[in-house]
């Protein structure tokens, strides 16, 4: 009886303990749940207030950022989707029928270290007659001004810069002209950071 007795006190006790720990630990989740929601706000701003400056603007504050800035500027880039779907038959002139389409090329997106996720493929396709660099079930990291570049094996110092990318999700076209042949690597980049997001080696 007396056994029972202390058995019971003993769970009572654990019971009044598990009450207190979860009284003193849910205000700091709370707490950690609105520092999360502020943080998101700060670089949120943070990105916007990077992304309003101009190019050269941007140039000047990269070299005065710390890393903590670059950080928040990636996170609050990270934060927004922007959606395309561009297809096969835009290659083609206005008004016109697509006479032939055939693959070149093409390769698999790999993420660069840990900035950012990525999947997808890229595709050079000839299009009558004419070459362009396509992306499908494309999905990756936002990021601040991010551009495609063509390279020789990831190299981005004697690349060709195809613009800004028009999408972080969904497929999308960048006319090649004739310079197909000159170059075997894409590389999504961030351009004020020199930032690699991701690569696709393209082959035969």
């Amino acid at each position: 009886m007396i056994e029972k007795t202390h058995h019971d006190i003993s769970f009572v006790c654990v019971l009044l303990l598990l009450g207190a720990l979860l009284m003193i630990t849910l205000p700091f989740l709370s707490y950690a749940e609105q520092d999360s929601d502020q943080l998101k706000e700060q670089s949120m701003e943070a990105f916007k207030r990077f992304d309003a400056m101009t190019e050269d603007q941007r140039g000047l504050a990269v070299g005065n950022m710390s890393e903590t800035d670059i950080s928040m500027v990636m996170s609050g880039a990270a934060q927004i989707n922007n959606e395309v779907n561009e297809t096969i038959q835009a290659m083609a002139p206005p008004n016109t029928q697509m006479a032939s389409v055939y693959e070149l090329r093409s390769g698999n997106f790999t993420s660069s270290g840990n900035i950012s996720k990525v999947s997808g493929d890229s595709r050079i396709l000839s299009v009558n007659d004419n070459e362009f660099l396509r992306f499908e079930r494309f999905n990756i990291t936002n990021g601040p001004e991010l551009h495609v570049y063509f390279t020789i094996g990831g190299d981005l110092v004697d690349s060709k810069d195809l613009g800004m990318l028009k999408g972080n999700i969904g497929s999308q076209n960048y006319f090649l002209g004739d310079i197909a042949d000159q170059y075997d690597t894409v590389v999504i980049a961030s351009k004020p950071f020199k930032m690699v997001y991701a690569k696709a080696i393209l082959q035969p």
